[in-house]
């Protein structure tokens, strides 16, 4: 059972590129890998049934309290994501993510832009990256969870083909 919706490979990568061509890549191109394997190691990419209704919002399980923030802290993105996206994103609510896996990895992206690091290379650095801006110290995932779960879930297509 999902509690996110219908969701499949393919549908995740074009809907992460988008958002990327629209919000940037990133310094080494990888933005869209992150946002992906934010959802992977979060929800196995919605393969694993949520049973913290409350807390963690949709496919990235996205908190309210930094959903909130990042609405505010990207207002001045409000008018190029809606030209290029179509989503306004103050009109967006926290429960609008539980069943968006567009704008679950939306706010994903935004949330990812606002860091002062860029997102890195490979993705043993990526779940450092992950683990201390998105889980913090204060979450109960690990590196090695990050990468299990991207090994066990990860998207099987070519991310370089869309």
């Amino acid at each position: 059972m999902s509690n996110y919706g219908f969701i499949d490979d393919e549908t995740i990568v074009k809907q992460a590129k988008m958002i990327c061509d629209c919000l940037g890549h990133g310094k080494y191109g990888n933005a869209v890998e992150m946002i992906i394997e934010t959802a992977v190691v979060e929800t196995g990419l919605g393969r694993i049934e949520d049973k913290t209704i409350e807390a963690g919002m949709g496919l990235t399980q996205f908190d309210k309290l930094p959903f909130e923030d990042i609405k505010l802290r990207n207002i001045k993105r409000r008018e190029k994501i809606y030209k290029d996206l179509k989503v306004d994103i103050h009109l967006v609510e926290w429960d609008d993510l539980r069943y968006n896996s567009y704008l679950a990895l939306l706010f994903t992206r935004m949330f990812y832009l606002l860091k002062g690091d860029p997102i890195p290379k490979t993705i043993e650095e990526r779940a450092a990256y992950w683990k201390l801006h998105y889980n913090t110290k204060f979450g109960k995932g690990t590196v090695e969870h990050y990468l299990e779960m991207n090994r066990k879930y990860g998207v099987k297509y070519d991310l370089t083909t869309y």
